[in-house]
């Protein structure tokens, strides 16, 4: 890949916007209003509802039609957990196919802290990690040392699924809850510490809301306006739109949709591609047990024939194996002739920890060790 200059222009975007608030803060309407606005009288939305069906609340009767006022015409697809970042990607894939305009997630607060969320993937690693591979017994007093590593893979899908989101061209609006918090302090006059109250604030990533285009928190004691006091990301423009404790109008869709159509035309929207840390293109397809695509494995290996260094070639073969979250992957990648022949390149130190590392990766999949070698000779149990 070559790298170019050229003259900055503003383009065209897809929106990313985030509403956080506590429950009766009105974020549900406001977004439905803002999205209605935003595909305008003819647009197609589409709601993920990771609420029970809440957002049908504001749905019109049988054979009626939404009046843009309190009720509203959507798709509606009710997501049950887990909560997992790769699957809000296929949820938001299926209403990109089904040739939504604005896709709204209620909530997306799932993601992080819902069931088969974020933190319950955490908290399932650092349970296996702390659990004693002879006896099985998961040991207590390890969960605590595990907690730091246990993050690693789900921080890492993450930010894959935020890679994905902004890639993105279709209008996408996140609903967030949001919790008061506090934090402790050192007491200005004297020793000690206090407790100094914070606000609402969005229960996500830390960095989530301001990774999108534009994010607000709302509050239940003046529902609908965004609280300047709270979190929020709006630039000049959009202060302009969102202004500090006035309501969210009717036009304030429009608005928004026009400033993100400002500038030069933009390509024609991207579907987004479930992705999981190990980069398998092929991951997608609905099948949890897909094998690893044949480019990802080209991708591999051209790194591992590449590279000179027996450890960094250790190295790559060691992040793809472990990052294997099947046998099939496993079997895929160690049964590859590019991968054998870049082991038989490498020096008879590296073989031996190679084999070592594959026969850790099979034990973890639960298979017998000797089907996992890309060498001749099967690796001894």
């Amino acid at each position: 890949m070559t790298f170019a200059l050229r003259p900055a222009i503003r383009e065209k975007i897809g929106l990313l916007f985030g509403i956080a608030g506590a429950s009766g803060s009105g974020k549900t309407f406001s977004a439905l209003m803002l999205a209605r606005g935003i595909a305008g009288a003819a647009g197609k939305i589409a709601v993920i509802d990771t609420e029970a069906g809440r957002s049908l609340h504001y749905a019109p009767k049988p054979g009626e039609k939404g009046d843009n006022k309190t009720t509203f015409d959507f798709l509606h697809l009710d997501f049950q957990p887990p909560f997992t970042p790769d699957r809000y990607i296929k949820a938001i894939r299926v209403c990109e196919d089904a040739g939504m305009d604005v896709i709204l997630i209620d909530s997306m607060s799932h993601e992080w802290a819902g069931e088969g969320g974020c933190a319950d993937m955490q908290l399932a690693e650092a349970t296996r990690m702390a659990t004693d591979r002879k006896t099985g017994e998961v040991q207590e007093w390890r969960i605590e040392a595990m907690t730091a590593p246990a993050w690693k893979k789900p921080k890492a899908m993450h930010q894959h699924m935020m890679s994905r989101l902004i890639q993105t061209r279709t209008h996408l609006i996140f609903c967030l809850r949001a919790q008061e918090k506090i934090k402790i302090v050192k007491k200005a006059n004297g020793p000690g510490t206090e407790i100094v109250p914070i606000g609402f604030q969005p229960i996500c990533e830390k960095s989530f809301m301001f990774e999108l285009s534009g994010s607000m928190v709302l509050s239940p004691e003046n529902p609908g306006a965004p609280d300047y006091n709270l979190p929020h990301k709006l630039n000049a423009d959009l202060q302009r739109i969102f202004p500090d404790g006035k309501c969210i109008g009717p036009d304030a869709g429009a608005r928004l949709r026009q400033w993100a159509d400002t500038g030069a035309d933009r390509p024609p929207p991207q579907p987004i591609r479930a992705t999981t840390p190990d980069h398998r293109p092929n991951a997608d397809r609905g099948d949890e047990e897909a094998p690893a695509d044949a480019g990802w494995i080209v991708q591999v290996c051209h790194q591992l024939t590449t590279t000179k260094d027996g450890n960094e070639w250790l190295a790559v073969l060691r992040s793809a194996a472990l990052a294997c979250p099947t046998a099939a992957d496993l079997t895929v990648i160690t049964a590859h002739a590019s991968v054998k022949a870049a082991r038989a390149k490498a020096p008879p130190e590296i073989k031996g920890k190679i084999d070592t590392m594959l026969r850790e990766a099979a034990m973890r999949l639960g298979v017998p060790p000797s089907d996992y070698s890309p060498g001749d000779t099967p690796i001894e149990g």
